[in-house]
């Protein structure tokens, strides 16, 4: 007759245990996850519910970040003071954003390359100094504004959207030195603004954006799809060329003589060239509009009974604007 063995609770709960502990690893093993290691960054994204765990531990799942297609990234307050972001690293795990705004951090880089569907991009006052785009072939909407008087502000000053066909939007306020719009596909429906804040009396006057355009001849004559195209410049001249490395003779920047001035009555502009000086506005120091001609001629304009002092004239030629400093006496 068979012998009947004791069952040992003991060793099945210790295989249980085994089990359970096991497959607990395997899930953790599993469920991957992004480093975030920027408290703030995380305290923001807990903030907007995608922290799934809700506890600031340095990491985030995977999972979590990559069914996101819109995301706004501000740095989060914290017992009434602002915790500022200053690393966005785990930001690439948001692969499939399509919008992306990313604002009042401080923030030294952004690396969008891990976002190919990414059609608007708002990085405004930030710390940033550059930006790559070339990896967000369907971006549409970018504002990269490098204005502001305290910190955060951006110090952007040269952007190459070469690789965005379909970009149709461009807000870059601040001072910019050169846009890369030779993209293949100029199309009718560009929006930009470039325009400079007036900080000083010297930063009034003096700001260029060169434009690298598809065409520049028919930019400069106002030729399709270039005459469709709105740009807002206040406080910044601008011209369009065919590359703002090349030399001269590819620029269209035309040579224009004012004298007096100082001035006090009667204003004379000349222009070397067989282009023809479309408007000429003045502008006070506070960027208030005073006057405004449209017919120039040799008699020159008037500028009497203006007050004394400094003044900004908006040269209009075609496409193109060129500031001038006057002094009103």
């Amino acid at each position: 007759m068979k012998k009947n063995h004791p069952i040992n609770y003991n060793i099945m709960f210790k295989k249980t245990l085994l089990t359970t502990a096991l497959i607990a690893s395997g899930m953790c093993v599993n469920a991957q996850t992004t480093a975030i290691p920027d408290s703030a960054f995380e305290k923001a994204l807990i903030n907007l519910a995608i922290d799934s765990d809700g506890i600031v531990n340095g990491q985030l799942l995977t999972a979590d970040a990559s069914t996101i297609t819109d995301l706004t990234i501000i740095s989060p307050e914290i017992n009434n003071e602002i915790q500022y972001i200053s690393n966005l690293t785990g930001l690439e795990a948001f692969v499939n954003l399509e919008n992306l705004t990313v604002n009042s951090t401080m923030a030294t880089t952004l690396n969008v390359s891990e976002f190919p569907l990414l059609k608007r991009l708002n990085c405004v006052d930030n710390m940033l100094a550059s930006l790559d785009v070339s990896n967000n072939p369907l971006l549409e909407y970018l504002n990269i504004t490098s204005a502001g008087d305290v910190y955060p502000m951006n110090e952007i000053r040269s952007i190459d959207l070469s690789n965005n066909p379909n970009i149709n939007q461009l807000i870059a306020i601040g001072s910019f030195i050169t846009i890369n719009l030779r993209n293949g596909n100029n199309n009718p429906n560009m929006n930009i603004n470039i325009s400079a804040m007036v900080m000083s009396n010297e930063d009034f006057i003096n700001g260029h954006t060169c434009i690298e355009v598809d065409d520049a001849t028919a930019a400069v004559n106002n030729e399709a799809p270039y005459s469709g195209w709105t740009v807002r410049h206040q406080n910044q001249s601008y011209s369009f060329v065919a590359s703002c490395m090349a030399g001269t003779e590819d620029h269209v920047q035309k040579r224009i003589t004012i004298y007096p001035n100082p001035a006090s009555n009667i204003l004379h502009i000349s222009q070397q060239g067989t282009s023809v000086i479309d408007s000429v506005v003045l502008y006070d120091i506070s960027g208030r509009q005073v006057r405004e001609f449209t017919n120039i001629s040799e008699e020159g304009i008037s500028v009497s009974n203006l007050e004394r002092g400094i003044y900004l004239l908006k040269i209009g030629i075609g496409k193109e604007t060129q500031n001038r400093k006057i002094i009103i006496e």
